[in-house]
């Protein structure tokens, strides 16, 4: 995160959402099909010996190790892109909600209890999507996924554990909202405008027994899922994250920022 100068930090951490909240397109999920493609037709020419008629064993497996390493590679970079864009996404948020929380704390009188109870219900709801927050090594769980034939148990085992890390965030974050939101009603200032709730959690172990169950063909659709589902997320952002900077100015700059 770069630094920035503390009058200016609230804006400048919403700004950056265009870099942190970003979309990945669906046909990165063409590298995985074609790996997962690739890795299986090998797999059934070295048990069935199928195309040794036709074409030589050497260059079979050369061909079709070949292009599964391409492809794997994509799978590789794929899966670094969706957990590098976890760790930034929660990076950002954890530093934002800190921004705005230390502001209206600064801005709260002492003794006035009906803005303080919200509050510190708010601060408490932030120590706890602090702790649920995983920073997981994008780069680690990339490699794994890059082994041919083992790095499916590997990417069932990342997609499972990113989408435990998402739906506790999410959890948690929509209680932090619901507090900031009473706080400031109490205050007498605008609420947060309307967002999408959390509804009910992604099926995260029935997703990776799936995955398991049919050799991994499941994770294929679980990588698609994986894709879609945050952009909702993002999307609450855009819509409460501007509402924070009408909410909490810079201090002694009046309204707005």
């Amino acid at each position: 995160m770069t630094p920035v100068e503390p009058g200016d930090r609230l804006s400048t951490l919403v700004q950056l959402r265009n870099r942190t909240d970003v979309s990945l397109g669906s046909n990165w999920t063409l590298f995985a099909i074609s790996s997962y493609a690739l890795w299986a037709l090998l797999a059934i020419v070295l048990f069935t010996r199928t195309l040794q008629p036709i074409l030589s064993f050497n260059f079979v497996v050369g061909l079709f190790g070949t292009l599964g390493f391409v492809a794997s590679a994509g799978l590789s970079y794929f899966v670094y892109s969706l957990i590098n864009r976890h760790n930034k996404h929660t990076a950002r948020e954890q530093e934002l909600f800190l921004e705005a929380l230390n502001r209206a704390r600064s801005r709260t009188r002492q003794d006035d209890v009906r803005v303080l109870l919200p509050l510190s219900s708010a601060e408490g709801e932030f120590s706890k999507l602090v702790q649920k927050s995983h920073e997981r090594s994008a780069v680690l769980w990339a490699l794994l996924a890059f082994i041919p034939y083992a790095g499916w148990i590997f990417l069932v085992i990342s997609l499972y554990l990113l989408s435990q890390d998402l739906n506790a965030h999410e959890h948690v974050e929509q209680s932090l909202l619901e507090d900031i939101d009473r706080m400031l009603g109490a205050s007498g200032s605008s609420g947060l405008p309307p967002w999408t709730a959390f509804q009910y959690p992604r099926n995260s172990l029935g997703y990776a027994v799936a995955s398991l169950l049919t050799l991994g063909l499941f994770s294929l659709f679980w990588l698609h899922e994986m894709v879609r589902q945050p952009q909702a997320h993002f999307g609450n952002h855009a819509i409460f994250e501007p509402s924070l900077l009408q909410a909490f100015p810079i201090p002694n700059l009046g309204p707005g920022v």
